[in-house]
């Protein structure tokens, strides 16, 4: 049964004409058997028999008519003895009997190997028709459709039934038909049409090229139409469209300028962008000469882009000033690409500019301001630095590094205090939780205290950051402390003197009233006795007083002539009965005949007062149940310092000592080895201030658990 229409094989039916026939399917259709096996039933030289059959026919009837009509001899004569010219005659007609057996044998012969080449080559292109990924399709004049092969129904997504009721017509009407290439005569259906079909809600373009076969059929002409599916390529063709129509209005509408150049500096294309930097249009851009239009200053030179591109770099960026068509000078950035072709050749470079005219400015007045910042940070005494919100240190300045050394990325607890955790207070958050500055003092273990500054800000990067001033106040805190120190001591001094003078009155009363009493007493008894004692204890009290009197003067702190021995004894008159109340054995070495010293004796007797207080604390901690270890010397002798003769006063006691990490610091205002609560950290800070007030010297010789010595160099008077 057949499947649809094919286009069988024609044959010659009558002279000069051609036969087409319809027909099924390839599987139904056979080749005859008479001609599958004629060559088996009529060999090669088949005719050639018949011939020399029928020359010896001739022959025998030749003779039986010689015999029956002419009554010339018998039968058996005239087959074997004939005269010569019967024979002749007899063999000239079997000759030609047996020629044109021959010739008869040789025409059907070709013309069995011609249908046979015919049927094979019929066979083959069939099978190529079939086979062939192009659509091919064979009608005649009416529309009617004779051969179709797998790729039309492939292509239509149909079957062999529904395209044989269907007119080629019919078929291309029913597609948008854009006629391409069309034939001269006119002829909708000769050229190239290029046919879009609406299949399953999807559309599929077929080119078709149509050609007449040169020969008619029995009814009309046959035409030929090979096609070629160009779905995919209209879709490319489309996308590729769209995308070039993107790129360009991206190249058009790109805030930076833009221009394209080929290999001989021809510019190909400019954007609007450019139009408006440069000042020329696009009509004069294009096709000029780079260097001609928006030149630059590396133009012609081994740094123009197109150069540096060409010889084998990707991509180039630098700032370049450019010159407009008006001829004003214009600075921008510069970034140069190639463009390559498929193959991924370079065929041209793409240029864009971005003026940087206000930007440049703009950077150099940051740069300028920059470096003012940078100047100051750097130049200041004091320690600058930035903070992150997680502690670390971002920057610092020269002060900074040179107190702290190199902290960058260290938290700021850990740099400033040497804590592993942070302040459980902590200030640099507060001033970026608030956004106001915070302040606050901190102070090392060094004993040194800093004023810290908290300045939130936010940072470039979006992230609240703070600036830190840090300011060593120690000195200027120990100034404070021992100004209210000091008149915390005047206000005592002249409460100390007011007191000295109500005390002295009554005193001398009682000294006069007991020295009556002795007078009046002749012989030694008891009352004189008594008597005695009120003088010998009411001329101490005096002597306290008095001492006490001469510490209250401040007034004049003028440098005076003064013995070494005078200043200890006031001290020690003013703190000997707390040594006895302790235990602490007071042994005192100064030589007769000691130079005396120039000084304020007021300020001298201060440090004496503070030395023996601060030993007194050592061998009292030590030796807290008393002992006979618990020993303080004094000691006074003349050496020879760097600037003359000294005096050096020596307090040693056998206190606890200093540890060996502190010895270095004591003299740091307000570091103290006591507990807190239990000093100011400003005795020998001021002590030291004192000395060096009075040209003199103060040092410290320490052994942990064993003593302490303070040596006061005191320069002596020169004659």
């Amino acid at each position: 049964m057949a499947t649809g229409l094919e286009f069988d094989s024609y044959s010659d039916g009558e002279p000069g004409g051609r036969n087409w026939v319809t027909a099924g399917s390839e599987n139904n259709r056979q080749d005859d058997p008479g001609e599958q096996n004629g060559a088996r039933r009529f060999p090669k030289n088949t005719y050639f028999w018949v011939g020399v059959l029928l020359g010896g026919m001739y022959w025998v009837l030749e003779s039986v008519i010689h015999v029956v009509f002419f009554q010339e001899g018998t039968i058996q004569t005239q087959l074997l003895s004939s005269d010569p010219h019967e024979v002749w005659k007899r063999l000239l007609v079997a000759g030609l009997l047996v020629v044109f057996s021959l010739y008869a044998q040789h025409g059907i012969n070709v013309r069995r190997r011609t249908e046979k080449a015919l049927a094979t080559s019929e066979k083959k292109y069939r099978t190529l028709i079939e086979k062939a990924l192009n659509p091919v399709i064979l009608f005649d004049a009416s529309g009617r459709i004779h051969e179709i092969n797998g790729a039309v129904l492939q292509f239509l997504e149909t079957n062999r039934e529904t395209l044989a009721t269907t007119s080629m017509y019919h078929l291309i009407a029913s597609a948008d038909v854009t006629e391409t290439e069309p034939d001269r005569d006119g002829s909708p259906l000769l050229g190239q049409i290029e046919a879009d079909f609406s299949i399953n809600g999807q559309v599929k373009t077929l080119l078709l090229n149509i050609v007449p076969l040169g020969f008619a059929s029995a009814d009309s002409e046959l035409f030929f139409a090979i096609g070629q599916d160009f779905t995919q390529r209209k879709k490319f063709e489309r996308e590729l469209h769209l995308a070039h129509a993107d790129l360009n209005q991206i190249f058009q509408t790109a805030s930076s300028a833009m221009r394209v150049i080929d290999h001989d500096f021809n510019v190909l294309k400019v954007n609007e962008t450019f139009v408006s930097l440069s000042g020329v249009s696009s009509e004069s851009a294009v096709g000029s000469k780079c260097f001609e239009i928006f030149a630059g200053d590396r133009c012609s030179t081994d740094e123009c882009p197109l150069v540096r591109i060409l010889a084998g770099q990707h991509e180039i960026e630098y700032e370049i000033s450019k010159t407009r068509k008006d001829g004003t000078e214009v600075s921008c950035l510069l970034t140069a690409r190639p463009f390559v072709d498929s193959d991924g050749t370079p065929i041209a470079i793409v240029e864009s500019f971005k003026e940087i005219t206000e930007l440049t400015r703009i950077q150099e007045e940051l740069r300028t301001e920059r470096d003012k910042l940078r100047n100051i940070l750097f130049q200041q005494y004091e320690g600058v630095c930035i903070l992150r919100d997680d502690h670390t240190i971002e920057y610092q300045n020269a002060a900074m590094e040179a107190v702290l050394g190199d902290c960058l990325g260290t938290p700021c607890y850990s740099s400033f205090r040497g804590t592993a955790e942070p302040c459980e207070k902590c200030f640099m958050k507060e001033a970026i939780e608030n956004s106001e500055l915070r302040r606050c003092e901190c102070e090392t273990r060094e004993g040194r205290i800093y004023e810290h500054t908290y300045t939130p800000f936010v940072d470039i990067d979006r992230e609240p950051k703070v600036v830190v001033y840090r300011r060593d106040i120690t000195e200027d805190k120990a100034s404070r402390t021992a100004a209210i120190h000091s008149e915390q001591l005047a206000a005592v001094g002249e409460l100390a003197a007011g007191v000295a003078h109500e005390i002295n009155n009554p005193m001398n009363g009682i000294i006069n009233y007991a020295q009556m009493l002795i007078n009046r007493e002749r012989d030694h008894g008891e009352v004189k006795g008594i008597g005695n004692r009120i003088v010998k204890e009411g001329e101490r009290v005096a002597t306290i007083v008095a001492s006490l009197l001469s510490f209250a003067r401040r007034g004049a702190h003028r440098k005076t002539v003064t013995s070494i021995n005078a200043l200890i004894d006031e001290a020690l008159a003013l703190v000997g009965a707390q040594l006895r109340k302790d235990g602490i054995s007071l042994e005192v070495a100064i030589p007769p005949g000691l130079p005396t010293v120039v000084c304020v004796p007021q300020e001298i007797e201060q440090v004496f007062l503070n030395l023996l207080n601060n030993a007194r604390y050592a061998l009292n901690q030590r030796f807290p149940q008393g002992g006979d270890g618990k020993i303080l010397r004094i000691e006074a002798r003349e050496i020879e310092g760097l600037d003359g003769p000294q005096v050096r006063v020596s307090f040693r006691d056998c206190g606890t000592g200093i540890p060996p990490d502190a010895i270095g610091r004591v003299m740091n205002p307000f570091f103290s080895t006591k507990p807190k609560g239990e000093g100011t950290g400003l005795g020998l800070s001021i002590s030291q201030d004192l000395v060096r007030k009075n040209a003199g010297n103060i040092s410290i010789e320490s052994t942990q658990g064993l003593f302490t010595a303070v040596n006061v160099d005191i320069p002596e008077i020169t004659m």
